[in-house]
């Protein structure tokens, strides 16, 4: 399951497919222009396919048993960094550099999830003076922020998962449980580390 958290709270509830329709394309993934020919060789050399395609036949028993019992829960990273609405950008650079991640789930009080600041948008507010770091001043965390925020349940499949950051060019989501209570991190980092420790994967043309 994934869900949409805006300063509202909540504002979407649904499966991957569901969330893809309501987001609509990625921009990065919208090709205006594109021959039918081009499009039939992009489609030919997806190499998603394989979570797609149900006529593309099963994969290997021994091959996937790993993928097939993994969820969200089973990789993410247990101790997720949050940072206040009320916190600055001081706080957040300070705060990534101490854990070495590139991305903050921001909450506002008590603790409802509204956004993820990442490493991009800090840095464009970072100035260095005589050896000194500081920010432009102006630029509170909510208004740099993206949000809505992507969460996705503890319980998802990984698979999923992992398609819908490739798709949307997600480095992290906040994982939350049954509660909607935020329960972790899932990076692009603890997949390749899943894949990096799995059996090999038999791939087919």
């Amino acid at each position: 399951m994934f869900k949409l958290f805006s300063s509202t709270g909540p504002v979407f509830e649904g499966n991957s497919d569901q969330l893809r329709q309501h987001l609509g394309t990625p921009r990065s993934t919208a090709q205006p222009g594109t021959s039918a020919q081009n499009a039939r060789a992009t489609a030919k050399f997806d190499p998603t396919r394989f979570y797609r395609d149900p006529a593309l036949g099963a994969q290997p028993q021994q091959a996937t048993e790993d993928q097939a019992l993994s969820t969200v829960a089973s990789l993410m990273s247990r101790k997720a960094i949050s940072i206040s609405t009320l916190q600055n950008l001081g706080d957040a650079w300070q705060l990534m550099q101490q854990h070495d991640i590139a991305q903050l789930v921001v909450i506002t009080p008590p603790l409802q999830l509204v956004g993820m600041l990442t490493r991009t948008e800090v840095l464009k507010c970072l100035m260095v003076r005589n050896g000194q770091v500081s920010f432009v001043s102006g630029s509170p965390i909510s208004a740099l922020m993206q949000q809505p925020m992507i969460v996705v349940s503890e319980t998802e499949d990984i698979r999923q998962t992992a398609l819908l950051m490739l798709e949307r060019d997600i480095n992290a989501l906040a994982v939350i449980d049954s509660r909607d209570q935020l329960s972790g991190v899932i990076s692009r980092r603890d997949i390749l580390g899943f894949l990096a420790r799995a059996r090999p994967l038999t791939l087919r043309a």
